[in-house]
């Protein structure tokens, strides 16, 4: 274990590396904290982990009291080679890759800082000349680090759920009765909404997500990715996956569903895949609508539909119709990487005639070539 003692004004911090060994102490921290996220749990390194074997680096600090005041997860990544990819796949010292967010989770600035200089000095000693990634919702982060770069990444779609009973609006009067025909419109055909913890689903789910990310042009995360959340977060009840399903009694088909996270009053609806040729049936809308409402009966506060990339306005409005608020997602650089646009990372240039190129690739190649890019990603 490494570690190192820092003084500030009157408090003396010790930050060090971190085992597993911690992780009952690193969990009680990050739940008492508001800005920690699913993908601080150490259930999710662990998902990280089993999905490429790169190791995870794991930094605490604590006080002169012992006490944990400070944690930072980091991943260290491959990087595609001849420099492909740009900074995005980049070889990195990244918290988190093939992750939405990260960063440190500490009880101030000044924690917040130490831990982030403490990775730019392992990754300066023993990185081989990895960056330094860091993905927050925290826009300040850089003015307190000096060489750290901020870029704005991309949007991030919220739901506010109100406390039950109260009934859940989205939006204005119109918008609200859209989507409330949309979810009848799917009741009326008979599509039913179920939740899952079976192994025969998962794989059934899996080819809808695989085709979902070959048409959206995405490299699609590979099978033993998902078993690894099956693993590590559906036992703590961090994960579930829920279906919609058309058909009657014993000739039901799974027809879409989506992989949500549970933590720290928010779901997150974050894998979704679904049949193209159902999406009139409208089973997308009565998944989001079910999964809200189970969300505010459960205690949750905030449904999180996740980020879309600035070429994507189709998913994007459908986004905003569930959504009453967006943050801003930002991705932090140390050192400051050669880039033609100084302010946003987040857009995906030429990618009509990519996705063209990619939609006529077989499932089975497109999932191949996921597999091989998240490995070094």
């Amino acid at each position: 274990m490494n570690n190192s003692n820092i003084s500030s004004k009157d408090q003396k911090y010790s930050i060090s590396e971190a085992t597993p060994e911690i992780d009952q102490e690193w969990c009680d921290f990050i739940s008492e904290r508001s800005d920690a996220t699913i993908y601080h749990h150490p259930a999710w390194l662990m998902v990280l982990q089993n999905e490429t074997k790169q190791p995870v680096l794991r930094l605490v600090c604590r006080d002169e009291n012992a006490r944990l005041v400070g944690v930072y997860p980091l991943q260290y990544t491959l990087g595609v080679p001849l420099g492909l990819g740009g900074i995005l796949a980049a070889k990195r010292l990244s918290s988190l890759p093939r992750t939405p967010i990260g960063g440190p989770i500490a009880v101030n600035n000044v924690v917040e800082a130490m831990l982030v200089k403490k990775a730019i000095e392992i990754s300066g000693k023993n990185g081989g000349g990895r960056l330094i990634q860091i993905k927050s919702y925290d826009h300040t982060l850089h003015e307190t680090i000096p060489g750290l770069s901020r870029f704005f990444w991309r949007e991030v779609y919220i739901t506010k759920i109100p406390r039950a009973p109260k009934e859940i609006r989205f939006g204005n009067s119109k918008n609200h009765t859209a989507i409330k025909w949309a979810v009848n419109k799917a009741l009326r055909h008979g599509i039913k909404v179920r939740y899952s913890h079976s192994d025969s689903d998962l794989i059934k789910w899996y080819d809808l997500y695989a085709d979902t990310m070959r048409f959206h042009a995405v490299p699609a995360r590979s099978i033993n990715f998902f078993r690894g959340v099956w693993k590590y977060l559906m036992p703590l009840g961090l994960a579930q996956l829920i279906l919609a399903e058309a058909g009657k009694e014993d000739e039901t088909e799974i027809i879409a569903g989506n992989i949500l996270f549970r933590y720290n009053k928010t779901i997150v609806d974050a894998f979704n895949g679904s049949k193209r040729e159902t999406f009139e049936l409208r089973p997308n809308d009565l998944l989001h609508w079910a999964a809200i409402h189970d969300a505010q009966t459960a205690g949750f506060e905030y449904y999180d539909l996740g980020e879309v990339a600035d070429d994507h306005e189709g998913l994007s409005s459908y986004k905003k119709k569930w959504a009453s608020e967006t943050r801003s997602l930002y991705h932090f650089y140390y050192p400051e990487p050669d880039m033609p646009d100084k302010k946003s990372i987040g857009k995906r240039n030429g990618i009509g005639m990519k996705r063209k190129l990619w939609n006529l690739l077989p499932i089975k190649i497109t999932t191949m070539i996921g597999e091989r890019i998240n490995e070094y990603l």
